[in-house]
């Protein structure tokens, strides 16, 4: 065993935006991120960044986008961002002439956040991470939760270079599995090709013989796990909360995640950073 030990952050969900207070929470969140001890070696988000960009002006996508990179500049550690459907610019919006606007779809995420790529993978130590987009684009304006073709050929790649024994952290925004829909529709309801990834089971079969030891989730605003031959499915609630209204179904706090490894072995808590929603 690898007894090397360090600490990463996952802050999924953030839906950054001035009203609600939410863009001083997101400073406080940001704040409660540096002031833990051990520091996280690195920071991954999930999704979410901003509160909507899909159906807003590009005035107000920009200004979001600002906020959101504003706090997160302040933290001195390398930070890796997954993708999420509030994130696309414009996609909602029904003006086809939108889509030669520089920064349509997920250009605007790739631009302000300095990343050429919506999924790709980095190393830290022996262990391996991966950031998955599961966020699929159905012209002209729509999306599902998928992970493409070209996606799974790469993802398919990756897995082979790395190989079967190093542990692996695979990150989305929307869950690949979760029980969700059962504890809030109802226990025999279908979860929707939004709210799960619709392809997750060929995503899991690709990585089922390998050493995957979590998948961080976010979309649902829920802290959750649940485990299947070995891979737990974490999801990981929400800097948010319920969307700056409170805590999520009255019992999830505005939050983030705390991964601490040691050696192959992999704990985590939720930690909630002491918000409390505003009325305006």
């Amino acid at each position: 065993m690898n007894h090397k030990r360090f600490r990463f952050v996952h802050l999924t969900d953030v839906h950054v935006q001035p009203e609600l207070g939410a863009s001083r929470a997101w400073v406080t969140a940001i704040q409660a991120v540096l002031t833990l001890r051990p520091q996280p070696v690195f920071v991954t988000t999930g999704g979410d960044a901003v509160m909507d960009a899909l159906a807003v002006s590009r005035q107000r996508a920009v200004s979001l986008y600002r906020l959101f990179r504003d706090s997160i500049d302040a933290l001195r550690m390398p930070v890796y961002h997954a993708f999420g459907n509030h994130d696309a610019y414009a996609w909602a919006r029904n003006d086809e002439v939108l889509q030669k606007v520089p920064g349509y779809g997920k250009e605007m995420f790739k631009r302000f956040l300095g990343q050429p790529h919506t999924y790709f993978s980095f190393d830290y130590a022996h262990w391996h991470f991966i950031i998955l987009d599961s966020i699929c684009h159905i012209p002209p304006f729509d999306w599902v939760a998928e992970i493409d073709k070209q996606q799974m050929d790469w993802l398919s790649r990756d897995l082979a270079r790395v190989g079967k024994w190093r542990p692996i952290v695979m990150i989305t925004h929307v869950p690949l599995f979760t029980i969700f829909p059962q504890y809030d529709s109802g226990t025999t309801s279908a979860p929707s090709d939004k709210m799960i990834v619709r392809n997750a089971k060929e995503v899991r079969h690709l990585f089922k013989d390998y050493n995957v030891q979590a998948v961080l989730q976010g979309h649902t605003h829920v802290v959750e796990e649940c485990t299947y031959t070995g891979t737990r499915y974490i999801s990981c609630g929400a800097v948010s909360g319920d969307w700056w209204r409170g805590p999520r179904l009255g019992v999830h706090p505005e939050g983030f995640v705390v991964v601490d490894i040691d050696g192959d072995r992999l704990t985590w808590e939720y930690v909630s950073y002491g918000w409390t929603a505003q009325s305006t």
